[in-house]
């Protein structure tokens, strides 16, 4: 084609596809009346160029296409599914541009969001869809409903709709995709069919015994650097992952942990935060700051799946195998047991409102609500108005 690289053609349904670039990033396409076949190759190079010097000369594509083909007023405008190629174009330039912009790892796009595109790439091989209503609940249909990985799937399909719309890939009336967390998105979602089991958390009492366990059993260098990694989870109640950020900073002459990992999820990146040990006898007595600032060797994670390392640890020792008997433990109830400390340890309960608990375990109010709720105390609002009240009165 003698024509710049701003003008693109492809095959749509066995029609020519017309695929134009403006200079301010605009797009537009047109499906011409030519069957797609290579005895046409001289016809399709002739009517694209000409097409295109009417447009250079100011015609929109719509009217440079009509000046040659005319138009039918009386039958009505055929709307045509994006062809397969256009889709995965998009959907891998989506992907270079989360790449690019940071808001992704690649292990992640090359994991998670190739599984979605992978449902994608099954209902589209299927049939031909012309929106994202359509497209989106064909998809969703194909998982269980209410599923973690359901939700995923949405997500990622509704952020690839949206940049493609929003970079003219995609008409936006037909392709525009429903708003974050709108009834629509939650609807597709749909509910589990399956209620869902709330992780257990591990008591203090539970935590100091399976470590005095360990440390019985196992004078080894690999036991203490397990010891040190697992009384980092109970006293700062971060995530397994975390070990792998921590960091102690000065604030005016006082020591504290800090925590520099960062989750990335649809609604962006956590923040960096202080960490803050709520027993600071456990703190004290296992010297963690200063295990921490003088780079005291955490375990080998292997593959960075520290909390699958910590697993495989954990189900050799004698104590948790006891404690699994009674109850589903799993290496986030350290997590889980922090958080229950927040909310219901006599020193606590009450004083720090569900927000700050947020802020501390790094993750959104909404998500504390919805995964640790079950250790809130629903009568500490009142508890707090009838307190605050008290104090006026006097």
């Amino acid at each position: 084609m003698r024509v710049g690289s701003w003008v693109r053609i492809y095959e749509q349904n066995a029609r020519v596809k017309v695929d134009m670039r403006f200079k301010n990033g605009e797009r537009a396409f047109a499906t011409l009346p030519i069957e797609w076949e290579e005895h046409n190759a001289l016809q399709i190079e002739k009517i694209v160029l000409k097409i295109a010097e009417q447009v250079g000369k100011g015609k929109t594509l719509r009217q440079a296409v009509e000046s040659f083909y005319g138009v039918n007023k009386d039958a009505p405008e055929a709307v045509l599914a994006p062809s397969f190629e256009q889709l995965e174009n998009t959907w891998n330039e989506f992907g270079e541009n989360k790449l690019e912009l940071q808001q992704i790892k690649e292990k992640t796009w090359k994991r998670d969001y190739k599984k979605s595109w992978t449902k994608l790439e099954q209902v589209v091989e299927e049939k031909d869809y012309t929106n994202a209503k359509d497209l989106l609940k064909a998809v969703s249909k194909t998982m269980e409903s209410g599923s973690r990985s359901r939700k995923q799937v949405i997500q990622h399909l509704a952020q690839w709709l949206r940049f493609a719309v929003e970079n003219n890939y995609l008409d936006k009336k037909l392709w525009e995709p429903p708003r974050k967390e709108s009834k629509e998105i939650r609807d597709l979602v749909g509910e589990s069919l399956t209620q869902k089991q709330l992780t257990v958390p591990i008591y203090d009492t539970e935590i100091e015994e399976l470590l005095e366990s360990i440390s019985k059993n196992r004078e080894t260098r690999a036991a203490n650097r397990w010891i040190f990694a697992l009384q980092l989870l109970a006293c700062y109640g971060c995530r397994p992952t975390e070990l792998n950020f921590l960091r102690v900073v000065n604030y005016g002459g006082r020591k504290a942990v800090y925590c520099d990992y960062q989750k990335r999820g649809g609604g962006g990146k956590t923040e960096k935060r202080e960490l803050f040990g709520l027993h600071q006898k456990w703190e004290k007595d296992w010297n963690l700051i200063e295990k921490l600032e003088q780079g005291y060797e955490l375990p080998p994670f292997g593959s960075n799946d520290v909390a699958e390392a910590a697993r495989k640890f954990l189900i050799r020792q004698p104590y948790w195998k006891k404690l699994r008997e009674q109850k589903d433990i799993k290496v986030y109830s350290f997590r889980h047991g922090y958080c229950w400390r927040l909310h219901t340890h006599p020193d606590y309960m009450n004083k720090i409102d569900t927000r700050t608990a947020a802020q501390l375990l790094g993750h959104s109010h909404e998500t504390h609500l919805r995964v640790y709720g079950a250790w809130t105390p629903q009568g500490s609002i009142r508890e707090r108005l009838e307190n605050i009240l008290t104090q006026s009165i006097l």
